[in-house]
């Protein structure tokens, strides 16, 4: 009896872990996702991820940064990021382990050729880290203009490291956004990294205009 008992709760265990993971899944929905960032508020099972709308290019971008992240300390930043590639704006979470960035360029970038950048910066990525597993690439509509991506993890030192890199046209320039997690959170915010992106607000309306 006892032995049915153990295996009956163990059965009940497994079902529950099933179910949590369906709600998760559901959860992390491209829909459901980016509907509830741009809400302010996305509900993960017992964890509630906040969002507040920040201005990360002054007067013409907009974006939903999760309320536990905060700028990357600059002694860290320094020893993450290149000074050549080191990103305008990085933000990252307590255990500075979940970063997102924002770096607009001096780099020309058309909005019509898009899909030309998508192909020509992922040929050079995948170039310049031949041992990076390729997850995908494409171009999707945000605020009204095109917006290039480009997704693969690349072995660290400390793991594997998953890397969204995410880009638009603004002013004729190239704006570039990413989030960079260490595997083991890449379930959970990869759909976040693109439902940030979808939330996007380029160029809102002032108070007042049409």
């Amino acid at each position: 009896m006892e032995h049915m008992d153990e295996q009956w709760l163990e059965l009940i265990g497994k079902q529950e872990q099933e179910e949590r993971q369906e709600a998760l899944k559901a959860a992390l929905s491209v829909e459901n996702v980016s509907r509830a960032i741009q809400a302010g508020e996305l509900a993960l099972g017992d964890e509630t991820i906040t969002f507040s709308r920040t201005e990360v290019i002054p007067g013409q971008v907009f974006m939903f940064v999760p309320d536990s992240f905060e700028p990357m300390p600059e002694d860290y930043a320094k020893i993450k990021y290149p000074a050549d590639r080191r990103p305008k704006l990085i933000y990252t979470d307590p255990t500075l382990e979940i970063n997102l960035t924002v770096n607009p360029t001096a780099n020309r970038m058309v909005n019509d050729e898009m899909d030309t950048f998508v192909k020509d910066l992922s040929f050079m990525i995948r170039r310049m880290q031949p041992n990076a597993k390729w997850i995908g690439e494409g171009v999707r509509e945000v605020g009204g203009r095109k917006m290039g991506f480009y997704e693969f993890s690349v072995p660290v030192l400390d793991g594997v490291m998953y890397n969204g890199i995410f880009f638009i046209e603004l002013d004729g320039k190239g704006v570039f956004f990413g989030l960079n997690c260490m595997e083991k959170y890449t379930e959970q915010w990869r759909p976040i990294a693109h439902g940030i992106m979808d939330a996007l607000q380029i160029n809102p309306k002032r108070e007042g205009e049409e």
